[in-house]
């Protein structure tokens, strides 16, 4: 689903390289958790993958579903579903972190060509997730 190879990454404004050469396969269904000291590059890594332009990739490639996501767009990349989302959502106010989720994964929908769910299909969908990974409370 996800490989990252040899990536090399920089400050496009300074030249600054942060990522020396990193490599990693998560496969569909596995679940993957970066971490690491503040300042090691798990936020640019996050940046580089969403397309932000702050960041520029200077050797390597990232497959997705083994398209390399390279010259897309973050906007293509959102599509495709992988983008940034606030990591604290209730701090924009009047949006609810369920209305955030529902418009995402309905731009992902409409990008592929997919009818939008509703509230009710998009609430009942959560719920069966979160009965999957055993999760008690949703909001």
């Amino acid at each position: 689903m996800l490989e990252i190879r040899n990536l090399h990454a920089r400050i496009a404004e300074d030249g600054t390289e942060i990522i020396r050469g990193l490599n990693l396969t998560v496969k569909a269904g596995e679940v993957a958790a970066i971490m690491g000291p503040n300042g090691s590059g798990k936020s640019t890594l996050s940046y580089i993958l969403s397309g932000r332009s702050d960041y520029e990739v200077t050797e390597g490639d990232i497959l997705y579903n083994g398209e390399s996501i390279l010259e897309l767009d973050p906007s293509e990349r959102a599509a495709k579903g992988i983008f940034l989302a606030f990591q604290y959502p209730v701090e924009i106010p009047g949006v609810a972190t369920m209305q955030f989720l529902k418009v995402a994964l309905n731009e992902q929908r409409k990008f592929r060509g997919e009818d939008e769910l509703t509230t009710p299909d998009f609430i009942r969908r959560v719920k069966e997730a979160a009965a999957k990974l055993q999760i008690n409370r949703i909001c």
